[in-house]
């Protein structure tokens, strides 16, 4: 039995083009627990699954996305896939039993995105994960599940989880040691990380006996964790 439960990073996006529904599909059939992924709003209020806010990394096309109308950005292409849109990809996971985890980046999308997720009664299946305070706040007065995700290690961790009402945080791998684990426990705070795409990363978590790992090769890291003694 896995003790620390996958996350599919943006699917499976070591393997396919990354927050496209082909990504999040084969993520869930490699079996993992949570899928992640990012959402941005075009000009038109249309939510689609893309982390940047400008399309050139992963389009070739100059331009930022809430420029752009959701007609014109659903011509574009990832690496040969289609940009999906929050609702296509809602409608795929109903009917999968894993739990989904959205960052968002802009306080503007957040509750169209909420409002989108309860329409398909998924809400006790959903964290909400943000480096944003604002965001998350508006999601736990909604009673969404909410994760805070750091580049820094936090001063004082209890004084954010208790004026943010937190349910995780979410730290970078190489920010967590045992004293800040211990310290989320006594918080009773679930605490995972990202992105743990390697043996040396994965043993770390273990020992640190984490939550929740995030990764871009879903399939790797399940096989790594089926198969090792160390699990």
């Amino acid at each position: 039995m896995l003790t620390m439960r996958v996350i599919g990073h943006r699917g499976a996006c070591g393997v396919f083009p990354e927050n496209t529904l082909i990504s999040i599909v084969k993520a869930v059939e490699y079996g993992v627990d949570a899928v992640e992924f990012d959402v941005r709003m075009t000009s038109d209020r249309v939510l689609i699954l893309f982390h940047d806010e400008k399309l050139q990394r992963l389009t070739g096309v100059k331009g930022l996305i809430r420029e752009k109308t959701y007609n014109y950005i659903s011509r574009l292409k990832v690496k040969g896939e289609k940009i999906p849109t929050l609702r296509e990809v809602l409608e795929y996971l109903e009917k999968t039993q894993v739990k989904i985890f959205i960052e968002i980046k802009e306080p503007d999308v957040i509750d169209d995105v909420l409002n989108l997720v309860e329409s398909y009664k998924l809400k006790g299946r959903v964290y909400v994960v943000s480096f944003y305070h604002k965001i998350l706040n508006i999601a736990k007065n909604r009673d969404f599940k909410t994760g805070a995700i750091f580049v820094c290690r936090p001063l004082n961790l209890k004084n954010l989880v208790k004026n943010l009402e937190l349910d995780m945080i979410l730290p970078r791998i190489d920010m967590i040691d045992k004293e800040l684990v211990s310290e989320a426990r006594r918080l009773n705070l679930e605490i995972g990380s990202w992105v743990i795409n390697d043996e040396y990363d994965l043993e770390r978590a273990r020992r640190l006996n984490l939550d929740w790992i995030a990764t871009d090769y879903p399939d790797k890291i399940i096989k790594m964790l089926k198969t090792s003694k160390l699990f």
